[in-house]
């Protein structure tokens, strides 16, 4: 559930010129906040004014009503439960306070419904939390820390040329089911796993051994893609020469098409990202002239 916009009744106190003068500087004539404040900061602000005997009964309503959004805009990126929890009934209680001063419901209803939201976050990530001290004290690590030891394990005999022994690891890591269990979130390290058997058996074995590799990862993630997003270019550039140009085209278009579904735009944004388009672009040029 996302956060409902800022209410109409605080849009409008904030430009109408009638703010009391600790909150002024909170925001722009515009009615946007600052470069420098954050909605916590406002919704600090106003438990402290309306503890106050000068508060203005005017406005009294509308900062009622914006300290209770500040404070829920304040977990919308929350992992402290605990912390949830008191930021949620926080910003209830300005809500009562609001409505109790003619905030009518339609602006509120919305933020009522976050804030149970925001509880029902918090009950889940607690329990999550204590799922996760359970499952280190049983195995020493998290799900997503035990996959790390192997991985860098696997790294470290590779690099040693401990060539086979590393590969059962990096197999071991990859082949997890990555729709269920206990490692279900670690997607990210499934396809690490996998990547690195394709570099493998590109750079050692050659493209019908990597073309082999990437059939079963593209098999194994089923409705996922191979790669996950963010390790698309450096498994590009690890594929370049290796006669696989068919691979990484592939690659790149998925990445291309990620990128515009996530409102990228059609090109790699970084200067890395670019050098290895670059160099990938001019790799399929030359095997389209060859007839590969």
């Amino acid at each position: 559930m996302d956060l409902p916009p800022v209410p109409a009744s605080v849009t409008s106190v904030i430009i109408s010129g009638k703010l009391p003068s600790e909150f002024t500087a909170f925001f722009t004539p515009a009615g946007e906040l600052t470069d420098e404040t954050y909605w916590s900061d406002v919704a600090s602000a106003v438990e402290a004014y309306l503890a106050t005997a000068g508060v203005d009964e005017n406005v009294r309503g509308a900062l009622a009503l914006a300290g209770a959004y500040g404070w829920l805009d304040s977990q919308e990126d929350a992992t402290d439960p605990d912390q949830m929890d008191e930021d949620s009934d926080r910003a209830i209680a300005l809500l009562r306070e609001a409505e109790a001063h003619g905030i009518d419901d339609d602006e509120t209803d919305e933020l009522w419904r976050y804030a149970e939201h925001i509880g029902s976050r918090a009950a889940e990530l607690s329990d999550y939390l204590a799922e996760m001290d359970a499952y280190v004290a049983k195995h020493g690590a998290t799900p997503q820390g035990r996959l790390d030891a192997k991985l860098g394990q696997a790294h470290e005999l590779y690099s040693a040329g401990e060539r086979a022994a590393a590969i059962v690891l990096f197999r071991e890591v990859a082949e997890i089911d990555p729709w269920g269990g206990e490692f279900s979130g670690c997607f990210d390290r499934f396809d690490i796993g996998w990547c690195r058997l394709l570099h493998d058996a590109a750079h050692v074995e050659g493209p019908e051994a990597a073309r082999k590799i990437w059939q079963e990862a593209r098999k194994h993630h089923r409705a996922a893609r191979f790669p996950v997003t963010m390790h698309a270019w450096p498994l590009v550039e690890m594929l370049l020469g290796t006669g696989v140009p068919d691979i990484i085209e592939v690659i790149i278009h998925e990445w291309l098409d990620a990128a515009i579904e996530g409102g990228r735009g059609e090109e790699p944004v970084t200067e890395d990202e670019h050098r290895v388009y670059e160099l990938a672009l001019a790799e399929l040029e030359g095997s389209s002239s060859r007839g590969y």
